[in-house]
Formats: structure tokens, sequence, C-alpha cells
């Protein structure tokens, strides 16, 4: 495990981690929406106002989120 040695590089590498976090799930998120084509997400939330839609992004990103967490650790 690495450990660093100084306030400053475990703030660099907190930030480090933490961009390459949100990178990856930003990229699972759009793997996601490339994956279901049929789904138009953005159109549902704003025009239709679908819940359930809401509801399967939200878990989506989650469970992305959730992996993403895992594999960085």
């Amino acid at each position: 495990m690495w450990v660093p040695e100084t306030f400053v590089k475990a703030v660099i590498s907190s930030l480090t981690f933490g961009i390459v976090g949100l990178l990856l799930t930003l990229a699972g998120f759009k793997l996601f929406d490339w994956i279901s084509p049929r789904i138009d997400v953005q159109r549902e939330l704003s025009e239709r106002n679908n819940i359930a839609v809401a509801i399967v992004v939200a878990a989506v990103i989650l469970g992305i989120s959730f992996v993403v967490a895992h594999a960085i650790s």
C-alpha cells in the first residue's frame, strides 16, 4: 500500500484519484448510454419527467461509482 510522506502529497494523490474516479464514472455512464440507444435519457428526464428512468440512471451511476471506487482503492 502506498502511503504519502507529506500532507501535500496526500492532497495531490486525493485530487488525482478523485479526478480519475470521476472520469471513469463518466465513461461508464457514457458506455451505458451507448449500450442502450432506445432510451433517450435526456428527453425522458427533461420533457416527460419520467421518474422510472431517473431511478434507473441513478442506480447505474451508483453501481458504476461503487465498482470504480473498489477498483481505485
